[in-house]
């Protein structure tokens, strides 16, 4: 599936999150419609005949003026081929059954929801709006309605706990989604956490903490086919603006690192041999870090 992606940056955001910079993140400048509707024909000339997406990232989509969205998607689908459908980003709490009956009617394929954490408290500090009840019951209402459904969590929320943690594993794999995006929290110049960060009342995970997390959603995520598309932050966004937390240009490639490193540990060497593929020792020996010692002193103890 080709994509192609449009950032909204805060646009139909109902509020400002504690840890929220969007344009920031995004590295993205203010939506020039003229430009991007030549960039989508462009696009979609290059791939003609080939399934593809227009996705709508950042704020929340259906949070929109409905005017300003069916114009955005009208003027999109001007320039678009059948062989061309949309993709939105939004808040748990705009997804209520009329508007999934309007995405449905606008050729809106797929829905990816901001949900960020399944617990209250986390949710209740993070200032997002809503509960894990209501982001649950949205999650489901998109599934139902037959949309191919994205969930986007943050390792790392204020108010994170392991049990926390373990809530989100367990609501994962209750609802089955189609995608899920792991972004472990960053501390973000301007926004109200790095106020809270200063103040002593906020701790963001380290590197290895927020590796690990994410490691360890994939076997979960691998029972119930989920698929894991997106590992961090972009890697596009100024590190100047990063005041704390786990950011890395390459995060992705740790966590699949950490992942292989996990692969060789749970080999018994009385049963079965440890082999690793050229794509594998690539990335460890680029990417490997404390995953590639790890896999380093086994073979030391084992071969």
């Amino acid at each position: 599936m080709k994509i192609f992606p449009v950032f909204l940056g805060m646009r139909g955001c109902p509020a400002r999150c504690v840890y929220c910079d969007q344009d920031k993140i995004s590295g993205a400048p203010d939506l020039d419609l003229k430009a991007t509707i030549a960039q989508i024909q462009d696009f979609i000339t290059r791939n003609a005949g080939l399934p593809k997406q227009i996705a709508f990232y950042g704020g929340s989509f259906t949070a929109l003026d409905r005017d300003f969205r069916e114009k955005l998607l009208g003027s999109v689908l001007e320039v678009c081929d059948s062989f061309t459908s949309f993709r939105i980003s939004t808040h748990p709490l705009f997804v209520d059954h009329d508007i999934l009956d309007w995405c449905a009617k606008w050729n809106i394929k797929t829905i990816e929801l901001g949900i960020q954490d399944f617990n209250d408290e986390v949710l209740k500090q993070s200032c997002r709006g809503y509960t894990g009840k209501q982001a649950w019951e949205a999650a489901v209402r998109v599934k139902e309605k037959g949309f191919e459904l994205g969930i986007q969590l943050m390792p790392g929320l204020p108010g994170w706990s392991p049990t926390s943690l373990a809530e989100n594993h367990t609501r994962l794999l209750e609802l089955k989604a189609d995608l899920l995006r792991l972004y472990p929290l960053v501390v973000i110049r301007g926004t109200a956490l790095e106020k809270i960060f200063h103040a002593g009342q906020y701790k963001p995970l380290d590197l290895d903490e927020a590796v690990t997390q994410c490691a360890d959603y994939f076997p979960i995520a691998e029972q119930v086919r989920t698929r894991i598309i997106k590992l961090g932050i972009p890697s596009n966004i100024d590190a100047k603006e990063i005041v704390a937390g786990p950011w890395h240009p390459a995060f992705g490639e740790l966590v699949k690192a950490e992942l292989i490193a996990r692969k060789v540990l749970s080999i018994n060497p009385q049963e079965e041999a440890a082999t690793l593929s050229r794509e594998e020792i690539r990335m460890l020996k680029a990417h490997g870090g404390k995953a590639l010692d790890k896999v380093q002193k086994w073979f030391e103890h084992n071969t």
